[in-house]
């Protein structure tokens, strides 16, 4: 397979990683991650300019969808801290209730 075959699938799989963490699908944006890194293992240091530019638009994608999970991991954690906060609460209140 040839560079210029090789950076298609490699933008094919990019952007459908883009498109899983655009609507939280992370088990998916993950599986697909693992797919592509063979093909990005196997081009070459050197490659036509085309590809390069390519490769550096690939980077971007990658740049805003670690962006994105980390942004959506900062949210899971505050959802978590809020409902373990609430779980005190009932308990706090359950006990309060009991006396």
């Amino acid at each position: 397979m040839d560079a210029l075959t090789r950076i298609e699938l490699i933008w094919q799989f990019s952007k459908a990683i883009e498109q899983a963490a655009a609507v939280g699908e992370w088990e998916r944006a993950a599986q697909l991650a693992d797919d592509r890194s063979p093909l990005l293992m196997s081009l070459g240091a050197s490659q036509p300019p085309s590809v390069i530019m390519q490769l550096k638009e690939v980077q971007a994608i990658d740049a805003r969808v670690a962006e994105a999970a980390q942004l959506a991991q900062r949210a899971l954690g505050a959802e978590y801290q809020a409902s373990m906060r609430a779980a005190r609460n009932v308990s706090q209140y359950h006990r309060i209730a009991q006396f």
